[in-house]
Parts: C-alpha cells; structure tokens; sequence
C-alpha cells in the first residue's frame, strides 16, 4: 500500500483482535499469553471467548487423525511479537482437541530463549533465531535444536503527535536519528523534508524503546543497519545501548501503553499493538524508493523478496520492490530435536505443526494481523519438525 492517506486499521475483526490483544497484556495466571508477567510458571486455562476457525482447507488439509495429539499440557514463552496470533491458534487447536493445554507466556524473546537453554519450557518463540551463543548455552546431552518460522509480521513506526492529522513519512536516515538521539525536535528539518505542508511541533521527540531482550529490537535495528548503514551506529542487536533521551519499556504491551500515554512519542511495535490501540504510524520509504505503510499485504511483499530463509539467514528487511514494507520479519518456535518425553514431546510437534501450515493456524493470521507464511516456509516448517523424535527415536509427525 503506497499511498500515505491510506486509512490507519486495515479491514479485519476489530471485536476479536481486540479481545486477542486484551488477553495478551494479562498477567501471570492467564493462558497463552501471560505478557505481564515474568515468570515462567504454566498459566491456568482461561479461554479467550472469541470463535474458532476450522482447520479443514487451505493448503494441508487437517484429518483428525492429524490433528489429535495425547492429552497433556506444554508450556512454551518469548517472544510477545507473536503473542496474538499465538493466543487464537492455541486456543483454537486445543478446542479441537479438549485434553490438550498450551500455556504460553509472552515474556519477551531474550527470555523465552533463556527459560529454553535452562530446560524449563517445551518450546520458545524469538523474532531471531538462536545463533551459534545461545545454542551453546543448551546443554549437550539435551541434543541439537529445531527452529522453524511461525509467523510473519511488520513492526510499525507509531506515533502520539498532538495536533498533526496527517500521516508522517519516515525514512531510514531520519528513523536512525530518532532514535539515536541525534534528531531532536518534531520540527527537525529532516522530518520537515519528508513531510512538505505539514506542521510540525518545535516539542522534544521522546522515543520508546524495549528495555528487555527484544526480538523486535532486533527487527527493528536490523532495518536501520541496512536502510541507514551511516546514520545508525548502535548495531542490531535484541538489546540497545540506547540514548538517555529514550524511555525503555519491556514489551511490545508495554512501549504501545507507553506511547498511548506519551504525547510528542514514538515507538516500534508489532503492527497488531499499533491496531487494537489505534495509533497512527508512519508510512516508510522503502528500497524501491516508495513511502509503504505496513499491512498483511505489504508486509507479505517484503517477504516474498527472500523466497528461502533458516535459522542462520533469516532476515528480511528492506526487500526490493516497490510495494514491500521494509520493517518485517518472521517470528521462530524453538525446541528440541530429541524429546526426552513422548507424550509432551508429541504434543508439542503437532501443535506447531498445524500452526504453521495453512490447512491450520495461518487460516487466522489475517484477521490479526499478521500475513500468512508463505508456502514454501510452511513447507520448510513442516519438513523441520519431520526430524524431531521421541525418547526412544521414534518419529513424532508423520505425514504423508
């Protein structure tokens, strides 16, 4: 979507995804998406109260043989990226299946990989796979680690600019001063020279910023590494040495209440947190020279850029053509190659596997947000999880 005045929400089921985004923000004691809390104890069950989708059509096609999997409970935490889209499919698939619980809590990514590497949880969500530092911190005799793309999602730019009406455009350059500290004032010349005819404050700009181990952060400052390779200095990183101007929040829950609360502010959050709370975001000049705000559409576009990715090239930001939004990113589950318990183990693998194939959890993407992933990377998803076996070397998913 090229066109700046395009309206902020994109068509989707504002009553749903906002019931999603509520229970996202819940604390501890809440099932899937416990963002407000740190630790990693299992929430208890609570339903979201929003309808299910069936997981019939689409690309894999779902039998009940497929779908069911042993009556038990997996815990998983991380990213919060993830966290609305994880709370419907969850709740959708254990629906389908009543003796199965998923508890996830969005904790951040930095501490779904921790809770990981110390055994704790039976899978993790980052929106950066785990490199070569965090596996090694995996315990040898646990084996190797499978990560596979669960969804794909844009991080906005949004913004709280009293008095300005308009849609702001924003490049590379002018984000990485933002954010650096360099670039000051909403006046700046630099935001005036994108914005001909708009009136900007002389306020002080105040950018909110993860303060914990973000995967977002990590999208976000990746996009700035490579759109303003020499304005942007701070690395990419789930973590930022940020300027003291900028106030640091964990979560994606908690930079979009931050913002929401924040006259003069701007922030990065998953496009789902700048929807439910109606925040305006800025249309971004992407690498086809084109000024794209971000929605399933665009993002989709950005990804189609990069037809194959893994765990060790993953990133696609700033994807050539002119309808790509820059700022995307998919979000990967994490677990164990080698279960070391059959039932939770298989649980665990068909789970993710009808999450991340169309005939299954993608169906809801859309209507929250996200895009779809791919063929191709459902199929790279699946055929990952075709690897990963019980205690005794037998094979967890099957699938013909």
């Amino acid at each position: 979507m090229l066109d700046p005045s395009v309206p902020t929400a994109m068509p989707r089921s504002r009553a749903t995804a906002t019931r999603i985004l509520a229970l996202a923000g819940l604390s501890a004691g809440v099932l899937l998406a416990a963002c407000g809390s740190s630790s990693t104890t299992a929430p208890t069950t609570t339903a979201p109260g929003s309808a299910t989708t069936s997981p019939a059509g689409g690309g894999a096609a779902y039998l009940a043989a497929d779908l069911k999997a042993p009556a038990g409970t997996i815990n998983g935490s991380g990213s919060t990226f993830v966290a609305p889209f994880f709370t419907q499919a969850f709740y959708t698939y254990s629906s389908k299946n009543q003796g199965v619980q998923v508890n996830y809590q969005a904790v951040g990514s930095g501490s779904g990989i921790t809770a990981f590497e110390q055994g704790v949880v039976n899978f993790a969500a980052s929106d950066v796979p785990m490199q070569a530092a965090d596996l090694a911190k995996v315990p040898a005799s646990s084996g190797a680690v499978v990560q596979i793309p669960d969804t794909l999602g844009g991080v906005t730019a949004s913004y709280n600019l009293p008095g300005v009406t308009k849609r702001l455009k924003l490049d590379g350059p002018t984000l990485a001063g933002i954010f650096s500290g360099a670039i000051k004032t909403w006046n700046a010349p630099e935001i005036a020279a994108l914005n001909p005819g708009v009136t900007l404050p002389s306020n002080a700009i105040v950018p909110e910023v993860r303060a914990d181990s973000s995967g977002t952060t990590y999208i976000f400052t990746n996009y700035l590494t490579s759109a303003a390779p020499t304005a942007w200095t701070l690395g990419t990183s789930k973590t930022i040495a940020w300027p003291s101007n900028a106030v640091a929040t964990p979560k994606n829950s908690g930079v979009a209440a931050s913002i929401k609360s924040t006259p003069y502010s701007i922030g990065y959050v998953e496009l789902n947190y700048a929807v439910q709370n109606k925040f305006t975001y800025a249309a971004i000049k992407n690498a086809a020279g084109q000024f794209v705000v971000p929605t399933t559409a665009t993002v989709l576009a950005d990804a189609s850029q990069k037809a194959a990715i893994s765990s060790t090239d993953f990133s696609i930001v700033n994807g050539q053509g002119a309808t790509s939004y820059p700022i995307a990113g998919y979000s990967w589950a994490i677990l164990l190659q080698k279960q070391t318990n059959a039932t939770t183990g298989a649980i665990t693998v068909k789970v993710l596997d009808w999450t991340t194939q169309t005939g299954g959890g993608q169906k809801l993407a859309g209507s929250l947000g996200y895009a779809s992933l791919p063929p191709a990377i459902q199929t790279y998803a699946r055929t990952q999880l075709l690897t990963v076996t019980g205690p005794s070397g037998e094979l967890l998913l099957t699938k013909s």
